[in-house]
């Protein structure tokens, strides 16, 4: 009797999802989705949201390993990379007091964001996860979406209020204004 060729393919993925349970150990750092959201001295806000796109896929009952994620032709991985951005470009929302702000947005390629998802399953296939360092391990294959506006008024700061896609769960933000200071020559630089 011959195999039917729809059981070996989900035999294949069975078998890639035990091989990646087994090799998907989480490392010890930040694992959430994390935002930084900085304000210059010119009023020009910038905005990056760092996240895991395994995680992201798999936010519901969806199951998309690593290693079946990263292994998809480009052909295929554009279709996901394609609804990763149309949830943040339509779910990231930023608003000073009740109006939409037009964000500038700087988005890794398709080819970016899968060639990080393909080192990311190299390193998880051949590191000891235990060898890396603490601050390291977890964020350096995370995706960097990043964003930005102006401001037109300093007051507005106070209005502004962002909102960011569910699918991410939990978010770590850090804000913070910068001071900027020109350091001539010879001179030495101080927190003020």
């Amino acid at each position: 009797m011959a195999s039917n060729p729809l059981m070996l393919v989900l035999k294949r993925c069975l078998l890639l999802v035990a091989i990646t349970a087994v090799i998907s150990a989480e490392g010890h750092g930040l694992s959430s989705a994390s935002a930084k959201i900085e304000v210059r001295p010119s009023r020009l806000v910038e905005l990056s949201v760092q996240f895991d796109f395994i995680k992201l896929l798999n936010h519901g009952a969806n199951a998309y390993p690593l290693a079946v994620v990263a292994s998809l032709p480009e052909q295929k991985f554009a279709l996901l990379y394609k609804e990763v951005i149309k949830l943040f470009d339509n779910e990231l929302k930023v608003m000073v007091g009740n109006k939409a702000v037009v964000l500038n947005k700087r988005y890794p390629t398709e080819q970016q964001m899968l060639s990080l998802l393909k080192g990311q399953l190299v390193d998880a296939q051949f590191s000891s996860q235990g060898s890396m360092p603490y601050t390291y391990s977890d964020r350096r294959f995370f995706q960097v979406l990043s964003f930005d506006f102006k401001l037109i008024t300093a007051q507005q700061l106070s209005d502004m209020q962002v909102t960011f896609p569910k699918e991410l769960g939990d978010i770590y933000i850090t804000y913070s204004k910068s001071k900027s200071s020109n350091l001539h020559p010879g001179e030495s630089w101080q927190p003020n």
